[in-house]
């Protein structure tokens, strides 16, 4: 029967050897496991998305061409809606700053109430005089005059303000539609942005109006 040998017993050196190689190997298995740590809790790189944004600071009125119009990348999740798609000959209905991106409420053809205030309506209102209608643009903020007269003769007795600081949304058209008989009639009103209130007293001034622009 054979005899088995003894282990051989290890040194000092021996021993001290072990413990580094178990230390080492314990490190690794620990850096293996923060890194797949690591991995799993790290979020998703962000899905960008190119829009389009104002090259330089544009004034309102202005025709946007391909050299007003740069493009930027920006996380998905921050792009706000109504990002323009046509962008060359789009007119801009506000100023926009250099960097901003183009939206359709930006424009003259956006929703016509976008970013206003809550209970505002949409007002027509006569300019009184045609050739205000070259200075106005939409955005441009004005006051509205009411011409007054005498009750008994009807002479004009001066004017009162019946708003103040408001905003043009809309310009007209050259001319209205064709009205029944082939005319078709011009107009010099205008579409301002008021509250209910203000909209009744335009409406009982009208033919009576006239347009300041302020500053």
């Amino acid at each position: 029967m054979p005899v088995l040998s003894s282990p051989v017993p290890l040194g000092p050196g021996d021993r001290r050897r072990r413990r580094l190689i178990r230390r080492w190997l314990c490190a690794g298995l620990v850096a293996a496991a923060g890194g797949v740590t690591v991995a799993t809790l790290a979020p998703p790189a962000p899905q960008l998305r190119a829009v389009p944004v104002a090259a330089r600071d544009l004034p309102t009125g202005a025709v946007l061409t391909s050299t007003d119009v740069t493009t930027a990348q920006l996380q998905d999740r921050t792009v706000p809606d109504g990002v323009l798609t046509q962008v060359q000959g789009a007119v801009l209905a506000s100023p926009v700053r250099r960097g901003e991106v183009l939206t359709d409420a930006r424009t003259t053809t956006g929703p016509l109430l976008a970013g206003q205030p809550p209970g505002t309506v949409a007002a027509g209102v006569d300019v009184g005089d045609p050739a205000l209608l070259q200075t106005l643009a939409p955005g441009v903020r004005v006051d509205v005059l009411a011409r007054t007269q005498d009750p008994v003769t009807g002479a004009a007795t001066g004017a009162e303000r019946i708003a103040a600081d408001v905003v043009v949304l809309r310009l007209p058209a050259v001319t209205d539609p064709v009205l029944p008989g082939g005319d078709a009639r011009s107009t010099t009103s205008v579409l301002v942005a008021v509250d209910a209130a203000t909209a009744a007293r335009l409406a009982a001034a009208a033919g009576r109006t006239v347009l300041t622009v302020r500053s």
